[in-house]
């Protein structure tokens, strides 16, 4: 399937589409990356499972779009610089195993859009709700795991503002072992 990306329709489409049958927008993003599903959203906006279309294997990555809940001119203005840095940031760290990867950040039908690699498994949230409270020993694991990739983008002089349960995914093969 191929989800729609116009915020007013969202509608499900067949993969082969390139035009929602919905609303008529077009279905691939600079012609190569396209939304499979929604994953979640935020007061930023949405974030889809997506493929890039340009590499042979079809490889999963993530789509951010910017939908801000925030309402006004400079609340909007300010929202917009906002994911606007966390692009340019994110290009600035550059690749560590703990941060997905930029892809990809620009406009398209006056819609900002960053993607990056996608990282399969469960966020904290999840993992909490499925095993219940964490003991003192996993929680020490855990931010043993944490520490380093925070110290790494601090030593960026960039801070972190959201760092909450949902924003830290484990990967499938780490939560495994």
């Amino acid at each position: 399937m191929s989800q729609c990306l116009n915020p007013d329709c969202i509608q499900l489409n067949s993969k082969i589409t390139t035009f929602c049958q919905k609303c008529g927008s077009k279905l691939l993003l600079t012609d190569r990356y396209r939304a499979l599903k929604i994953l979640g959203q935020g007061g930023f906006g949405r974030t889809f499972l997506a493929v890039d279309e340009h590499k042979p294997s079809q490889p999963y990555c993530v789509i951010k779009q910017f939908l801000p809940q925030a309402q006004g001119t400079n609340n909007q203005q300010k929202a917009e610089e906002l994911f606007k840095h966390e692009a340019i940031q994110l290009e600035q760290l550059g690749k560590h195993q703990q941060i997905p990867e930029l892809f990809a950040y620009f406009i398209q039908d006056h819609r900002q859009y960053l993607v990056q690699e996608y990282i399969e498994g469960q966020n904290l949230l999840q993992e909490l709700a499925q095993s219940g409270a964490f003991s003192e020993t996993k929680i020490i694991n855990l931010l043993e795991d944490l520490l380093p990739v925070l110290a790494f983008i601090h030593q960026k002089l960039v801070i972190h503002r959201d760092i909450k349960p949902e924003n830290i995914i484990r990967r499938k093969t780490d939560f495994c072992q």
